[in-house]
């Protein structure tokens, strides 16, 4: 996956404690998007499996990691989301609750269940709430990014990549739908582009992210800046997407951070999911 030509930051900045307070406590508004395709990127066996490897590939408990594959673990699966197994009550209620760290089940059961046992996503309304969930956690690094570069580039959008499957970095911990936990860093890659930069870099690279230039160069021109910004989304697994998102937070705040986290950044950024 191209990184275009500009210079990689692999710093995450943390989020000042007072932002933090607010981005509890503010909800995004709707995103709108514009251009949905599938590209059909041929995947590798991206969450490690081991083919034949009965042990490495069967169903462990979510909460203590037994395997279904030892003779005396008989597992149970979470009622709502029908993919999440449990070897005891004991481990459903405390998975359920979360802590130490830990995402409770709580608050990823809706997650699981829109990936299914399979870690793939197939309806349309549910590849579009995975977008907004992942856009809504990585927010107060990636739209003050957006704001911070625009004010110097001009008007542009905000280019995200990532080299996990839509799927799997829409999930809210790095734990796959059969418990096992994924082997690698999910990450995200920023950039901030113009339309020019869009053709004569991302197109050459890709010329099948031609298809949604239309909608995109339409979004470039029309939004505003005080209130949006345009993004392009593109995941390994060939899913691409142009929308808007919204600024939360407001442009005042966007400012300020993007000053604050990006002052010395001069190109792309990496922002390591697991890690915020």
């Amino acid at each position: 996956m191209s990184n275009s030509s500009s210079q990689l930051d692999e710093t995450t900045p943390r989020i000042p404690e007072s932002v933090s307070d607010v981005s509890a406590s503010t909800s995004p508004s709707k995103f709108r998007w514009v251009k949905v395709v599938e590209l059909g990127y041929v995947e590798d066996d991206e969450a490690g499996s081991n083919g034949d490897d009965v042990e490495n590939n069967c169903p462990r408990c979510f909460q203590c990691g037994a395997s279904a594959a030892s003779d005396d673990t008989k597992l149970s699966r979470c009622s709502r989301c029908q993919v999440a197994s449990y070897c005891s009550r004991d481990c459903q209620v405390t998975n359920w609750k979360g802590g130490d760290g830990t995402v409770g089940h709580k608050f990823s059961c809706a997650a699981y269940k829109r990936v299914g046992e399979d870690m793939m996503i197939i309806f349309s309304d549910d590849k579009d709430e995975a977008r907004q969930d992942i856009l809504s956690r990585i927010r107060f690094y990636a739209l003050p990014y957006a704001i911070h570069k625009s004010l110097s580039s001009g008007r542009g959008f905000l280019f995200l990549q990532s080299d996990s499957s839509l799927a799997i970095l829409s999930l809210p911990a790095p734990i796959l739908s059969n418990g096992r936990k994924f082997p690698k860093q999910r990450s995200v890659l920023l950039h901030w582009l113009t339309m020019k930069e869009f053709d004569s870099e991302v197109c050459m690279d890709d010329f099948e992210l031609a298809t949604v230039r239309k909608e995109l160069k339409s979004a470039v021109e029309t939004y505003d800046q005080k209130v949006e910004v345009p993004v392009l989304m593109r995941f390994r697994c060939g899913h691409v997407a142009v929308g808007i998102a919204p600024l939360v937070p407001d442009y005042k705040l966007c400012t300020m951070l993007g000053k604050e986290y990006y002052s010395e950044t001069s190109g792309a950024v990496q922002l390591n999911i697991d890690d915020m």
